[in-house]
């Protein structure tokens, strides 16, 4: 479920002007709180600068007041003018939403994502490279890696895919790449460590969407 906006045409490249995106409604097992996100491309027909950039909000409401209200806006900086938020799913249990922050630089290979959990009911949001400081810790060393947030374990643990990191064009893995192949893993995102699931793990979703 993504909220990702462009200023050009998927097949020519051209561009096109400003749009919009948003995903539908996310709404928790319980019922108790909702979640939405939505991505602005804002084209620039001026000759210098940028000619797109983007704006995602993330969007919650719950049992306190049923209006939704921004709890995270990712404004385009001049390294990753692009940006989008994926809602992935509500935690079985504790209200927590399991959401992935997308970042790249329009007309270029530059980009990538950070897994990050919102909990609904402290309205504090994870740091923005928790998954990575878990596998640091993991290896002992810093550690880069291909991450993406794929749901929560039926004990609230995060689940992600996690593979090595090639730089662009390159045929290995760069040096500090500590994943050899890509595979589940799960996050306990309170200590954090990590731990290595087997390849045949089903991932199960939890949350109701309410379109």
């Amino acid at each position: 479920m993504r909220a990702a906006a462009s200023c050009y045409d998927e097949s020519t490249g051209r561009l096109i002007g400003s749009n919009r995106s948003r995903t539908s409604v996310l709404i928790s097992p319980d019922g108790r709180y909702r979640a939405y996100a939505e991505s602005e491309a804002v084209a620039s027909q001026a000759t210098t600068g940028a000619e797109c950039q983007n704006t995602s909000r993330l969007f919650v409401a719950g049992p306190k007041s049923q209006k939704f209200r921004p709890v995270l806006v990712v404004e385009p900086s001049p390294e990753a003018l692009g940006n989008s938020i994926d809602l992935v799913d509500w935690s079985p249990n504790g209200h927590r939403l399991l959401l992935a922050q997308g970042f790249w630089q329009w007309g270029s290979d530059v980009g990538g994502m950070m897994v990050r959990i919102y909990d609904a009911e402290s309205e504090n949001l994870s740091r923005k490279f928790l998954v990575d400081e878990a596998f640091s810790r993991y290896v002992g060393k810093k550690c880069v890696g291909v991450f993406h947030p794929v749901g929560f374990s039926s004990s609230g643990k995060v689940i992600v895919t996690a593979g090595p990191f090639f730089d662009v064009g390159e045929d290995e893995p760069v040096e500090d790449s500590c994943v050899q192949k890509e595979g589940f893993w799960l996050i306990d995102s309170v200590i954090p460590a990590v731990s290595q699931l087997p390849d045949n793990y089903k991932v199960w979703h939890y949350s109701k969407d309410a379109s």
